[in-house]
């Protein structure tokens, strides 16, 4: 059978990962401004979007397996489709004091459908992959990028051309992208991964498993390092340089840019460069970018430090993937839920705890904070070195 129509669709999948993940943030300062939204409360927004998605996450596998995977990614992008809508339009139809319980509804709603997509897209993108060649996951999460340089730029130029009070407009337009991916998924074949012929590992077993349970830490770090720099980057972009469209394109656009080369390259250099050794020098280069973008007195060096943050993390989250699905290969859906959810915990918490501490202290000493993340996920790695040689076949022990 034919899967590439369904590839394709999933690549489209997570470019409405990428819009639902970025623009909301690239609206935060309008909504500091026109309704006098602090960081601690916009930074919970953010909390709300990835703890919705961890919550699915831990549902997904299970339903996917009662429900089947396309019923399953058809709602997971009306649930999108419906919460860009009311992001849009409920903050112009709910009185100010109901109008941030409005933005968490719509932020719960199309979390939901991030959650859903997150866990079943990779195992099907992996499974296909057999017939496809190697490089359909690693193209998988670069298509994010690609999505996430989509809506940066497509939004922060519609806020340009829209007068300011009109941003509701931007989230509402964006709904044509889920609505298209709904029906790619309508039409194309569908691979469903629990059918695959590697003996499955029962999720208790995984859970009884060292090296699992690591690697769910490092996808907690990875996120956080990922999502704390890529929600506030334009906010800090525009405060060094005073103007918010230079500032977001130079801020999150260039992240990333950055990140989706690197993850394009590696998917042409994977068998030439050790896994292992690569992550752990993004984890360092990753501690310096933020030591620069909170320490340094130059705006351009520090924003130069958060978008050259989008390159050193741009292996961590697929890089952990691909290395667990090749060491627990029949971890199935189960598996790939699990280390969302333990991605997803990271990426709830890091914003949020930026913010927090940027409410405080001011958004420096936020990010300066945040360098803890990929020190975690660097001490992690160290801390496995010695699991680097496991594999796990149709069994959550090591042989």
């Amino acid at each position: 059978m034919n899967y590439k129509r369904t590839v394709h669709t999933c690549y489209l999948s997570t470019v409405t990962q990428a819009v639902l993940v970025n623009m909301p943030p690239l609206l935060f300062t309008l909504l500091a401004r026109d309704y006098g939204l602090n960081m601690e409360r916009l930074g919970r927004l953010v909390l709300i979007n990835f703890v919705t998605q961890l919550t699915v996450d831990a549902l997904a596998a299970r339903l996917a397996d009662r429900v089947g995977y396309r019923r399953c990614l058809v709602a997971a992008h009306l649930m999108a489709a419906l919460g860009f809508a009311l992001y849009g339009a409920l903050p112009s139809l709910l009185p100010g004091e109901l109008l941030y319980g409005g933005l968490c509804f719509a932020t719960v709603v199309f979390a939901c459908g991030g959650g859903l997509i997150e866990v079943l897209v990779s195992p099907i993108v992996n499974q296909i992959s057999g017939h496809l060649g190697a490089g359909s996951m690693t193209l998988l999460h670069s298509f994010y990028c690609w999505g996430q340089v989509l809506t940066v730029v497509i939004t922060t130029l519609l806020l340009r051309v829209l007068p300011g009070a009109r941003w509701y407009i931007v989230p509402i337009l964006w709904v044509a992208v889920p609505l298209a991916t709904t029906y790619g998924f309508a039409v194309s074949p569908m691979a469903e991964p629990r059918t695959s012929g590697t003996p499955s590992i029962p999720l208790p077993r995984l859970l009884r498993s060292g090296p699992f349970w690591l690697a769910v830490g490092l996808m907690a770090f990875g996120g956080a390092s990922e999502i704390a720099m890529a929600q506030w980057a334009s906010m800090f972009a525009e405060q060094g340089l005073g103007d918010k469209l230079l500032g977001d394109l130079l801020g999150p656009c260039l992240f990333a840019v950055l990140m989706a080369v690197v993850r394009m390259c590696y998917g042409k250099f994977e068998n030439k460069v050790p896994l292992e050794k690569l992550l752990r020098w993004s984890a360092v280069v990753c501690v310096a970018c933020y030591l620069t973008a909170a320490l340094s007195k130059s705006p351009i060096l520090a924003l130069a430090a958060c978008a050259l943050t989008g390159a050193s993390i741009a292996l961590m989250w697929p890089g952990i993937l691909h290395r667990s699905a090749e060491r627990f290969p029949g971890g199935g859906t189960g598996l790939f839920g699990m280390l969302a959810l333990g991605g997803d915990v990271g990426c709830s918490l890091g914003p949020w705890l930026l913010g927090f501490i940027g409410d405080r202290a001011g958004l420096k000493a936020g990010l300066l904070a945040g360098a803890v993340f990929p020190a975690g996920f660097l001490g992690l790695l160290l801390a496995g070195r010695g699991d680097e040689n496991v594999e796990t076949h149709g069994s959550a022990s090591p042989r």
